[in-house]
Parts: structure tokens; C-alpha cells; sequence
């Protein structure tokens, strides 16, 4: 009976361990994406969120050369 159960002991592990590792190879897939799936919006919203802030500057810049181009010229008028 012993010669039986160590054989039989000897093939438990290895299927074991294939499942064991099949396991950990699609936790980690899981993981991964859904890493991606919360960096991935994080990511965008900061860069909107950069390029409004961005967009605001150029557009204060551009005023602000629009209006020093106004008062020279209401000066060359009068």
C-alpha cells in the first residue's frame, strides 16, 4: 500500500503546480490590465486637464497682444 500511495503522491504535485502556475500567469494578466484600466484615464485627465490649462495661457497671451496693438493705434489716432 505504501509503494501505491507514493506513487500516486508523486503525480499530485505536478498537476498541482501547472494549475498553480496557470493561475498565477492569468492573475497576472488580470492585474496588468487592470492597471491599465485605472492609469489609463488618469493619464488622459491630466493631460486634458494640462492642455485646457495650456489653451487659457496662449489665449491670455494673444489678448493681451491684442489690446497693447488697440491702445497704440487709439494713440496714433489722437
Amino acid at each position: 500500500m505504501k509503494k501505491f500511495m507514493q506513487g500516486h503522491s508523486t503525480e499530485q504535485p505536478s498537476s498541482n503546480t501547472l494549475n498553480v502556475n496557470s493561475k498565477t500567469h492569468t492573475d497576472i494578466n488580470v492585474n496588468i490590465f487592470i492597471g491599465f484600466s485605472i492609469i489609463t484615464p488618469i493619464i488622459l485627465l491630466v493631460g486634458f486637464i494640462t492642455y485646457k490649462k495650456y489653451r487659457a495661457a496662449v489665449l491670455r497671451k494673444q489678448i493681451a497682444k491684442l489690446e497693447k496693438i488697440w491702445h497704440l493705434d487709439i494713440r496714433k489716432r489722437a
